[in-house]
């Protein structure tokens, strides 16, 4: 499954990750590689607020990242966005980019 198919489905199935997915997008472009925690921090600076974040195995399993190294005796893993400029046009596409 291609990243943008992956984004669109998953803005019908579980559109409450679209927020993580852009906060990805965000990270990728400063970052290129990023880690889950990098990703929550993002998003409570946003929200202004402490948030449970489930991790990105679930954008993993959509095709939209790819585990690429762990660290810290395995407990944090790191991710790439497979498709940037595929997931950057669903986003645009669906509303949520300019």
């Amino acid at each position: 499954m291609s990243a943008y198919r992956g984004v669109k489905r998953l803005a019908v199935e579980r559109p409450e990750w679209i927020p993580k997915v852009l906060a990805c997008l965000e990270c990728h472009k400063k970052y290129g590689e990023f880690a889950g925690n990098w990703v929550r921090k993002l998003l409570e600076e946003k929200e202004g607020k402490k948030i449970w974040f489930p991790g990105l195995r679930t954008l993993v399993s959509y095709g939209i990242l790819k585990k690429v190294d762990t660290a810290r005796g395995g407990r944090r893993a790191y991710y790439i966005l497979i498709d940037p400029e595929g997931v950057e046009k669903a986003l645009r596409e669906l509303g949520y980019l300019k």
